[in-house]
């Protein structure tokens, strides 16, 4: 098992991220809709961590941290890992620091994190698709086009969830109440 935390976005911000998901999955990858996900903006993700622990990180978390504004600008892609097509974030002294706060704490409950999401060299981003093949990409420029980029929403909510195999189980998450 592999564990995420994750943050989601505000209501109207999520249903249209689903319908751009809903869109790359016409030309080529569902697995962002099957895994039963929410879109979201990853903050760690490990191979193991204490669950207790992290279910009271994040419940103090989500009380002394504020909701967050997030402008999702431009469409970008990891060609390592399955070729993974996401939206990224402006990158905001807000952001990292958010970031870089939980970082901190969480990094003490959890073994083998993920090198990606260390605060030196974590790229924030909302993943789209995985696994997009060399002819998906007219579409999926076409697709974030018709979107109509930026998407300027709030971040409000933290989550853990353990994934394997594209299948996502959501363990616990909180509202960010600040």
């Amino acid at each position: 098992m592999q564990y995420a935390i994750e943050m989601y976005f505000d209501a109207a911000s999520e249903l249209r991220l689903y319908s751009l998901w809903d869109e790359f999955a016409r030309f080529g990858d569902s697995s962002m809709r099957d895994s039963e996900s929410r879109p979201h903006v990853s903050l760690a993700v490990a191979e193991s961590l204490d669950l207790p622990a992290t279910h009271e990180l994040l419940d103090r978390f989500g009380r002394c941290t504020n909701t967050l504004s997030i402008s999702l600008r431009s469409l970008g892609f990891f060609v390592f890992r399955g070729r993974i097509a996401y939206l990224a974030p402006k990158v905001t002294p807000e952001l990292l620091a958010l970031h870089g706060r939980f970082f901190r704490e969480f990094s003490v409950l959890a073994s083998r994190i993920w090198p990606y999401y260390e605060p030196a060299v974590w790229v924030p981003h909302c993943t789209i698709a995985i696994g997009l093949l060399p002819q998906h990409l007219p579409p999926a420029f076409d697709a974030c086009e018709a979107f109509g980029l930026p998407l300027d929403g709030r971040v409000v909510e933290i989550g853990l969830t353990e994934f394997e195999f594209g299948v996502n189980k959501r363990l616990h998450s909180v509202p960010l109440i600040g």
